[in-house]
């Protein structure tokens, strides 16, 4: 069964006509394949799928005419290049859309490639693909997709042959919290929300969870369980991707769960400003970490965060990577029990907040608010706001964010809102609180919301 992506197959459908290329992107188990194939299909157009293995572009031609020949009628010839065999499909075959799938995985076969002339040959396959979409489809159409980010953006920059040749790019994310709910329909909106806060939004990783299970129980069996079937997938998928760089590995475990400033990260690592400058911008390419300012100190460098963007990424670092000789010596359950129930709460306080965070997002995309321009946490002299939207106004909305059993007290608000009144300078237009657990009563004059309102 598919589930989401509705937004995203009605953008490609739109673009699925003879002479169109399309480019789509995104980390491995996000789920491309299974969206380019549904909008395809959808649309009742004829495809040819076939996805490139690390090796030259001879050995991929000649796997790729392997497949043809049990697709179609194709004949027994040998071409030499991908735009020679483009330039005989368009001319003998119409209506098909051929995607080429892991493109990157073509291009990191040169790049890594220590032979004289590889990074040559990597720019000729990109020239290729340019002379192929500008003269060679114009029976057929054509989609390039990828899972590694820093390559595929590459081929949009400015620089690249390919720059401008795609009639649709697009980079796609994991899920939302709403559509992880379909994945699991017999739980709780709270139970969904916990499973996303450690989980993430990868329909694959979704797939794996077991309904059945309590959140320890799926966690010792797919994460912690040393055949876990998500815990192999990280070091397949994800982590093997820097493996041969340790130092990448080194500055994850130090970011962990939760935000870091450069400085914090510079001083736990002991890498120098060029190396560290290095590493972060790596991950930055990998779409492994993000970047964050206060929504109220963009032009402040030295208030710039760095955090892990997968959750699944982040329990990982927090909990797992470097625990496994911990986890054999004392098993999965008593594992859980001493070194992750202690501060799961706090773990997925923190997750809490981006989840609020994307609902003020979700409900901004849907219409619902017409003058927001950012929303982000706000830092002043001794606090700091986990949701803020930024108005065009220049005046802010503020949500006070709580994760946790207990209810919250209107002494806890009137405290709050006292914080928020006493910043200088700041023009505050509302007020709000997110809670989980509920309120004490509603009787203050501020925007109440608990969580199953985030689902609504």
């Amino acid at each position: 069964m598919f589930i989401g992506r509705k937004k995203e197959i009605n953008d490609i459908s739109k673009h699925l006509k003879k002479n169109n290329a399309l480019m789509i992107y995104g980390l491995r188990r996000v789920g491309k394949t299974t969206l380019i194939k549904q909008a395809l299909e959808l649309n009742n157009v004829n495809y040819i799928y076939y996805e490139c293995i690390r090796a030259s572009e001879e050995t991929n031609i000649r796997l790729f005419i392997d497949l043809l020949k049990d697709k179609i009628d194709f004949p027994n010839i040998m071409f030499v290049d991908f735009l020679s065999l483009f330039i005989y499909f368009n001319r003998t075959y119409k209506d098909y859309f051929l995607v080429i799938d892991e493109y990157s995985y073509l291009k990191e076969f040169y790049l890594t490639s220590k032979k004289p002339g590889s990074m040559e040959e990597a720019i000729r396959i990109d020239s290729e693909f340019k002379t192929i979409i500008d003269e060679y489809i114009t029976n057929n159409g054509l989609i390039l997709c990828g899972s590694s980010i820093s390559i595929m953006k590459n081929l949009i920059e400015y620089n690249s042959p390919l720059f401008e040749r795609f009639n649709y790019t697009l980079d796609l994310k994991q899920l939302s919290y709403i559509e992880a709910k379909e994945f699991l329909p017999n739980l709780s909106n709270k139970e969904v929300l916990e499973i996303y806060s450690i989980f993430g939004g990868s329909p694959y990783v979704l797939s794996k969870i077991d309904e059945n299970k309590s959140l320890k129980e799926n966690i010792c069996s797919l994460l912690l369980s040393q055949d876990g079937s998500l815990r192999n997938h990280i070091y397949l998928n994800i982590i093997s991707e820097f493996e041969k760089d340790s130092e990448l590995n080194i500055v994850l475990n130090c970011i962990k769960n939760g935000t870091r400033k450069y400085s914090d990260i510079e001083q736990k690592t002991g890498y120098e400003n060029g190396l560290l400058d290095k590493k972060l911008k790596k991950l930055l390419e990998l779409d492994i970490i993000e970047k964050i300012y206060p929504i109220n100190m963009e032009d402040k460098k030295r208030k710039c965060y760095y955090a892990i963007k997968d959750n699944l990424l982040k329990f990982y670092y927090s909990y797992v990577y470097a625990s496994g000789s911990k986890i054999i010596m004392l098993g999965e359950d008593r594992f859980y029990d001493v070194h992750i129930a202690p501060s799961i709460n706090e773990f997925l306080s923190r997750r809490f907040e981006s989840i609020v965070r994307m609902y003020f997002s979700l409900k901004i995309r849907s219409g619902f608010y017409k003058n927001i321009i950012d929303i982000g946490s706000l830092l002043t002299s001794n606090s700091e706001f986990d949701c803020v939207l930024k108005k065009e106004d220049h005046t802010y909305i503020i949500y006070e964010v709580k994760y946790g059993n207990n209810l919250v007290t209107n002494n806890d608000i009137l405290d709050k809102i006292k914080q928020i009144k006493d910043i200088k300078g700041l023009k505050v237009s509302e007020i709000g609180f997110v809670c989980a657990s509920g309120y004490e009563s509603k009787d203050l004059d501020i925007n109440y919301l608990e969580l199953d309102d985030l689902f609504k």
